[in-house]
């Protein structure tokens, strides 16, 4: 019976066990969203549940996106929580606008004050009971960020299995991006809401995380529902052509689908303001149909060519992207007459016209592979996407343009890259030879070589005025008229231990800074030397001592020691003994041992331990045994209360 009992008492542990695991786990924002993607793909979601939910932006993405998403019936309560907590705790709440479109129920929920590059959680709700799972997104970053990451494509329209499977591949691989473009042709006709709803399901798993842009195209219809679906900025007319910058990007979407010549005042003005903005170290353009077309039966844009194209190349537009041709292609660097230097096919450093690239493989059906024109000999008939990487060097005021684009089989297997290539800006480099980064210096001032190169930059050469070099950001121009020299010793002087930066640099007659820091490090303090072992004034016998000996210093050169200051120097490591021969030879008495530590920049320190050298009545010292004892006494402890217990639970089932 009292077998049974205990059988019993042990199932109930067991069950208590596994529902506080099942409570942790409900608490875990993982296995939340796992029971909600489970429930979607069991049909569970109703006509109420929040489906297609995307990321735009109206205003500076680093500071407000807007949340959207569609229902099939109209939700009581629909808002958007959202917090930098992954429980949401003390989340925000925004309630959504709702408009109906025609029986599709559309919600816009605006959050605003975000801070930039910060990882949001949120939840899209219709009503206390039905959400869906906790999704996050990262805001854009700021404006001085050295780091940029994008995607773009487009043509998405009519095969829902081709771009689901595109979007899956680039979320595998490039999850990391800070948004994306889609460069028009969302769906294939866009005067029809069912087109919308299925497009934004088929690309949640990006547009639910990462913010998007989109601009019209001939298949969205003058007519149709794109603005009902899509929220964009609104600094041009309408949306229908807006600029925005992110990073140290300008991007200007222009619409070729409405009037274009129209939007030329426009887009001079928004150029000339990110030319003037110190912000802006690139410039990208994206629209629908490509101004220059290789199609047989697609001429060119003419009415644009003489009007935006003279623009582009006097701002210095690096990229212009459109879609409308299903494949891929890429021009060399080239102007308004296709006029181009094809010297150079993958890397290109300050190009003086931009590249026009065509990127209309999301979705729909493909065309086939036609000999491409002598200015795009980069053509490619794939379901594919592009990635740019940009990063900005401070240290040799270099910006870098990394661009790949990745095609898709059609089996859907791993995506392969088919074609990549590298832009390179900066106005002159500072080279500095010498000193290296992170050198170590002493009290005397270090030494420098540093050269300058001049490069081109944007339409004109430059003349170097003056160079110069500054000590740790502080605005006092050191000036130096030859590649060798030194560092000034007064302010050298003045600099305590630690890291010192120094920037050398150089300016051009139109006012242009360049420069390249170089950082070094200071010691001017010795070694701190710290004695573990022996103790002073301990005898020791035949055997010599040990020591342990602790030195505070990362730049350490050597240590040693010596006995009575005249016995010579002898080295060590941190942990050693005295050296046999010589302890043997000594008599017995004091002596003083003096052990030494120096740095690399020969700052010195000492400390000293005086013991005593007795042969004949000094036992040898021996090792502490109080650790042992604990040891000892704490086990036999634990093991008579072991015992105790068995005992105890022994009796009880009896």
């Amino acid at each position: 019976m009292k077998r049974m009992e205990l059988k019993k008492n042990i199932n109930y542990i067991i069950l208590i066990v596994i529902i506080l695991i099942l409570l942790i786990n409900v608490k875990n924002p993982t296995f939340t969203q796992n029971i909600a993607s489970e429930k979607q793909d069991l049909g569970l979601y109703n006509s109420y549940t929040p489906k297609g939910i995307r990321i735009t932006a109206e205003e500076p993405p680093n500071q407000s996106v807007i949340i959207s998403w569609y229902t099939e019936s109209e939700a009581s309560d629909p808002k958007v929580v959202y917090s930098t907590d992954s429980l949401l705790a003390d989340g925000i709440t925004e309630s959504a606008l709702v408009n109906d479109v025609d029986g599709t129920y559309i919600y816009n929920a605006y959050l605003s004050n975000l801070k930039a590059n910060t990882t949001y959680y949120y939840q899209v709700n219709s009503n206390s009971s039905i959400f869906r799972e906790i999704l996050n997104f990262t805001s854009a970053p700021n404006r001085t960020a050295n780091n940029l990451k994008f995607m773009l494509f487009g043509d998405s329209r009519t095969q829902r299995e081709q771009r689901s499977e595109l979007v899956k591949k680039a979320m595998e691989n490039f999850g990391d991006i800070d948004f994306f473009i889609h460069t028009g042709d969302i769906v294939e006709d866009g005067r029809y809401q069912s087109q919308w709803n299925a497009y934004f399901d088929d690309i949640e798993l990006l547009s639910q995380k990462v913010l998007g842009y989109f601009i019209e195209g001939n298949h969205e219809r003058l007519d149709g529902n794109m603005y009902e679906n899509v929220v964009l900025p609104s600094n041009g007319i309408n949306s229908f052509y807006y600029s925005f910058n992110i990073g140290p990007v300008n991007f200007i979407g222009l619409n070729t689908e409405r009037d274009r010549t129209s939007q030329t005042s426009w887009l001079e003005t928004e150029l000339q303001k990110a030319d003037q903005d110190n912000d802006t170290l690139w410039k990208c353009v994206y629209m629908h149909q490509p101004i220059f077309s290789s199609m047989p039966n697609r001429e060119d844009l003419n009415d644009v060519v003489p009007e935006w194209c003279p623009l582009f190349e006097q701002y210095n537009v690096d990229l212009v992207f459109a879609g409308h041709n299903h494949y891929y292609e890429r021009s060399f660097p080239m102007n308004q007459f296709k006029s181009f230097d094809s010297s150079n096919s993958y890397e290109f450093e300050n190009p003086s016209n931009p590249m026009y690239i065509i990127t209309g493989g999301a979705g729909a059906p493909l065309y086939e592979l036609i000999t491409s024109p002598d200015y795009a000999p980069f053509y490619n008939s794939s379901y594919h996407f592009i990635i740019i990487d940009i990063n900005l060097d401070d240290v040799n005021e270099k910006a870098t343009l990394s661009y790949e684009t990745w095609a898709m089989p059609d089996d859907y297997s791993n995506i392969y890259l088919i074609d990549i290539m590298t832009i390179i800006k900066r106005g002159a480099l500072v080279n500095v030879h010498n000193p290296l980064e992170s050198d170590l210096y002493g009290q005397n001032s270090p030494e420098f070589n540093v050269s300058i190169d001049e490069f081109k930059l944007k339409p004109h050469w430059f003349t170097l005025n003056s160079t110069w070099y500054e000590i740790n950001g502080v605005s006092i121009k050191y000036p130096f008229y030859t590649s060798i020299g030194k560092i000034n010793q007064g302010a050298w002087d003045l600099i305590g231990n630690g890291t010192v930066g120094i920037r050398f640099f150089t300016n051009d007659s139109l006012g242009n800074v360049y420069s390249s820091e170089i950082t070094l490090r200071k010691d001017i303090i010795a070694p701190n030397l710290t004695l573990d072992y022996p103790q002073s004034n301990l005898e020791f016998g035949k055997t010599p001592p040990d020591f342990i000996i602790h030195v505070d210093e990362l730049n350490i050169d050597r240590m040693w020691y010596t006995i009575n200051v005249s016995t010579g120097n002898y080295f060590f490591s941190h942990n050693s003994s005295i050296e046999q021969d010589l302890w043997i030879n000594l008599t017995n008495g004091f002596y003083r041992i003096r052990f030494y530590a120096n740095d690399t920049v020969n700052n010195t320190a000492f400390i000293d331990l005086i013991i005593e050298k007795n042969v004949i009545s000094s036992p040898e010292p021996s090792e502490p045994e109080s650790y042992l004892l604990f040891t000892i006494i704490y086990y036999s402890i634990f093991i008579i209360i072991l015992i105790f217990a068995i005992l105890k639970i022994k009796t009880k089932n009896e």
